[in-house]
């Protein structure tokens, strides 16, 4: 049986590397994903786990501390693809060419794109398409059932699944419901292909008993689960909705000024279901 690809990702804000390390699990099973939060522990695990691939936040805290990590990679430890990720790509670009690096990606980075640049690294066939964000060769069909008991939430989604220049051409029907008392009674009337749940005010033990629910106790269920919220949850969180079958979407994204990269993100991830699960105009 050949061995797990290893890969190390390394930055401070431990919200990115859960949302990396989550993202790459889904889409290359055989990862062994690797997090760090610092140069000191990152030089640690390189040295013992030996990664092939080192995904680096070039702005660690220290001064130049993620600058003198890639430098010791390229270095003494030749066998690793580094991959570069950082927010400030103007001051560092210069100095990142002259160390090296296998690529080089401005946050917030495009996860379909690095998983391609990971596959690159290790010899390995591409299973996504390089597109950009929103560009999609089928156009999804669905019906979409929102479970959602928080108004502010509510107007939020209307504001992306109204939007026609945001859904690129998909074709949803869209409900909504704000008690979760309802929920039996909308899966067995409306019948939906996809359920969103938001997660923002819910418990980890609640939005589990709400899967479920879905799950458990209707005959016709929907084609897919998708559980999204601005928050990282807990590793654990995480492994329970794998076992379940359901995707999450961590938008990640509390900068007001960023608010429609958040949009496209779930908009994006509604979008790659609806395709996976063949949901397409015909």
């Amino acid at each position: 049986m050949e061995a797990k690809k290893r890969i190390l990702v390394v930055d401070d804000e431990p919200s990115v590397t859960f949302t990396i390390s989550a993202f790459l699990k889904r889409v290359g099973p055989d990862y062994d994903m690797i997090r760090a939060f610092d140069k000191e522990k990152a030089l640690s695990i390189i040295e013992t786990e030996h990664p092939q691939v080192v995904l680096l936040d070039i702005d660690l805290a220290g001064i130049n501390s993620g600058l003198e990590l890639l430098e010791i990679i390229n270095t003494k430890y030749k066998d690793i693809k580094p991959i570069v990720i950082t927010g400030h790509a103007k001051d560092h670009r210069e100095k990142i060419e002259e160390i090296g690096c296998f690529a080089f990606f401005e946050k917030p980075a495009d996860l379909r794109k690095l998983s391609n640049k990971i596959k690159d690294a290790l010899g390995i066939e591409k299973l996504i398409e390089d597109v950009e964000p929103g560009v999609l060769k089928a156009k999804p069909k669905a019906k979409l059932l929102f479970i959602e008991p928080n108004i502010y939430i509510y107007a939020y989604l209307c504001s992306i699944f109204d939007n026609k220049e945001m859904l690129n051409g998909a074709d949803y029907t869209v409900k909504v419901i704000d008690d979760i008392d309802l929920v039996l009674t909308a899966l067995m009337e409306y019948q939906p292909d996809i359920v969103l749940i938001a997660d923002y005010f819910m418990q980890d033990d609640q939005v589990l008993s709400l899967i479920d629910l879905i799950l458990k106790d209707i005959k016709i269920k929907p084609d897919s689960i998708i559980v999204h919220g601005l928050f990282e949850r807990k590793d654990i969180f995480e492994v329970q909705l794998k076992k379940k079958g359901v995707r999450h979407c961590v938008q990640n994204v509390m900068d007001h000024d960023q608010l429609m990269k958040m949009n496209r993100r779930l908009a994006d991830t509604v979008a790659q279901e609806c395709i996976e699960r063949k949901l397409v105009k015909k």
